[in-house]
């Protein structure tokens, strides 16, 4: 009963000295890396610093794209000015035994601003052509209005057929504005007499030898102000005059 007793006391003994040679668990954990909140402050201002210069150049590209879009917009009705005045004055006629209906009129008393007036033998593809079938003889006049809301001068042509049969569903003038921003519109004449230019025309039973024609569009619509375009044609009228003779008139 001693050994026994001995041997379990051993045991035990054992036991607790391997307990107390045992270190106790402890345990760690590793700490999480979060943004302070000067981190945070300092992304949010570079992301708006980015936004701000895709949103500067997005505006830059669409106000330059609307710039040309308007400049091409505003050549192309030059051009169409143009060739308006040039193919009607080609194509101007004046017959002398009946000056009142084929007279030729020009008013250049406002420097700026011109009104020609006179008869042609259009084509068909001159502008508002289809507002009157199988009538190319029309009378022609060019002329700048004021725009509309306090805007700038445009230049408006305005036709009316001569020979309109009656109860004709052909409507009596057709208006069509052929460019705005109008700068200028002005228009000399070729003098023999002074072998020069000219800014006066008084006969309206001639057709003028030859015109130069002024256009300027754009600039500021200030008085002395520039245009910012500037074209100017020299065109020789088509028709000089049918005389009396021709037209069988004694």
């Amino acid at each position: 009963m001693n050994a026994t007793d001995d041997k379990r006391q051993l045991t035990g003994d054992a036991r607790a000295s391997a307990a107390g040679h045992l270190s106790p668990v402890t345990c760690h954990r590793s700490p999480r890396s979060a943004f302070t909140l000067i981190e945070v402050i300092i992304a949010i201002g570079i992301l708006g610093l980015v936004m701000t210069a895709i949103y500067a150049s997005w505006t830059a590209v669409l106000r330059a794209s609307k710039t040309g879009n308007a400049a091409a917009d505003e050549v192309q009705r030059m051009r169409i000015a143009r060739q308006a005045l040039e193919q009607s004055l080609a194509s101007a006629v004046l017959y002398a035994a009946n000056p009142r209906h084929y007279s030729f009129i020009a008013d250049t008393t406002d420097e700026k601003f011109a009104l020609l007036s006179f008869v042609a033998h259009l084509p068909q593809d001159f502008p508002g052509s289809g507002m009157f079938p199988n009538q190319p003889l029309r009378r022609v006049t060019f002329a700048v209005e004021p725009g509309t809301n306090n805007g700038p001068p445009a230049l408006v042509l305005r036709q009316a057929s001569l020979l309109t049969p009656t109860n004709s569903p052909v409507e009596e003038s057709y208006t069509l504005t052929l460019s705005r921003h109008l700068a200028v519109f002005g228009v000399e004449f070729w003098s023999t007499n002074l072998n020069d230019w000219d800014v006066e025309w008084l006969p309206t039973n001639q057709v003028p030898k030859m015109l130069r024609v002024t256009l300027g569009f754009g600039g500021d619509s200030r008085a002395g102000s520039t245009p910012a375009i500037l074209v100017s044609s020299v065109i020789s009228p088509g028709g000089q005059g049918v005389g009396r003779d021709v037209q069988g008139v004694a």
